[in-house]
């Protein structure tokens, strides 16, 4: 199975005035380039995924958090919420699609550390969580659609973090219900 390489194709802003907060950031996005690798060498070994998405070997997804300001634009730009969400999902048009590119996620870093306090888990447990429920919207899930489809997306979730050590229940999708 060839390796998967995160790329980082969401547009760059200004970094933060606080050098703390732009070390902070890069920590993290480095973390998550790593995690969604791993996280799409999994999804690649369930076949009904491999289905969802493109029929080459190789699957990419740019993953870039962000701070709750930056997130907040884009939660209001693409979905007309005003607030900073955790994790937005953005789906690959053809071609690029079809030769391995699945979008782009961005995940609010200061939302991702503030719901492992309120759930008691590890940030890097969170970022996984995000990543994941991420990545299956890339793969063509939506909860929202319908009850039937959060139940499929959460049953995906749970399935993807069973190859790690964060219990099922903690998945996004489990954790509202």
């Amino acid at each position: 199975m060839a390796r998967k390489t995160a790329s980082k194709k969401l547009s760059p802003k200004k970094s933060p005035k606080n050098p703390a907060v732009s070390r902070d950031l890069a920590t993290w996005n480095r973390k998550a380039e790593r995690a969604i690798e791993d996280l799409i060498d999994f999804a690649l070994h369930f076949p009904a995924l491999r289905k969802r998405g493109p029929k080459t070997g190789e699957w990419r997804v740019g993953v870039r958090l962000v701070g709750n300001a930056e997130m907040k634009k884009l939660n209001a730009h693409y979905r007309k919420k005003d607030y900073a969400t955790d994790v937005l999902s953005f789906t690959s048009p053809e071609p690029f699609r079809s030769m391995g590119y699945l979008g782009e996620l961005a995940i609010a870093l200061p939302v991702l550390k503030r719901q492992a306090r309120e759930h008691h888990h590890s940030a890097e447990a969170e970022l996984w969580i995000l990543l994941t429920h991420g990545l299956l919207h890339l793969l063509g899930m939506d909860h929202e659609e319908s009850a039937k489809a959060a139940k499929e997306q959460h049953t995906w979730e749970a399935r993807l973090l069973a190859f790690t050590d964060i219990p099922h229940e903690r998945s996004l999708i489990g954790r509202a219900k």
